[in-house]
């Protein structure tokens, strides 16, 4: 050591400190690297969160909400998927009893948000309908939204064949909104609504 002159004493000196210099830069970007990675991978992270936090509250805004009662063995609310039909509610709230009588709904009618589905016993008078009950009458008038085929019949200018008409509309179209609804039955025409128009209700 005593035999390095000044001069070297000098080089050696600047290539320790460009070693340490390079070796700081190089732990330092290492350091760098390291912590964007964290900071990405956190970021990414909390981005996916939130997407799936939407896609859930999305997918559940999209649900309809409907009520299921009657002749099944778990009457409740459900959530339904859009364009999902009668037969999806009833399966949902656990299918049908043994007395249900599924001939007398329609089962492949699409549900709306927030309607009550019934689901009739057999040999009862009433038939599925959305929001409403199965009674025949109400105050005296004839609910031709639950009405069965031999109550139609006590309406003047209803036979049985329209009568069976009647009931095949509301199968097929859902109940009446309101009582000129019923003109739109094969048929029945406007002299028929006048002569039943004050013996009728839509619930």
């Amino acid at each position: 050591m005593d035999d390095i002159s000044p001069k070297q004493w000098i080089i050696l000196t600047i290539l320790v400190a460009i070693i340490a210099f390079g070796t700081g830069r190089i732990y330092g970007f290492k350091s760098g690297v390291k912590q964007n990675n964290f900071s990405s991978i956190k970021a990414n992270s909390q981005n996916f969160e939130i997407r799936n936090a939407s896609s859930a509250k999305d997918k559940n805004d999209s649900l309809l909400t409907v009520y299921v009662t009657g002749e099944v063995k778990n009457p409740d609310v459900y959530k339904l998927p859009q364009d999902s039909i009668v037969k999806d509610a009833i399966q949902k709230a656990g299918g049908p009893n043994e007395d249900a009588d599924l001939v007398a709904i329609n089962l492949a009618r699409k549900i709306t948000d927030g309607e009550e589905i019934i689901v009739p016993k057999k040999g009862s008078s009433g038939t599925e309908q959305q929001g409403g009950t199965s009674k025949g009458t109400n105050s005296g008038k004839i609910n031709i939204n639950t009405a069965d085929i031999n109550t139609l019949q006590k309406l003047p200018g209803i036979g049985e064949v329209k009568a069976n008409a009647i009931i095949q509309y509301r199968k097929t179209n859902g109940a009446f909104k309101t009582i000129h609804d019923i003109t739109r039955v094969s048929g029945i025409g406007e002299k028929t609504f006048e002569k039943i128009k004050d013996l009728i209700t839509v619930g």
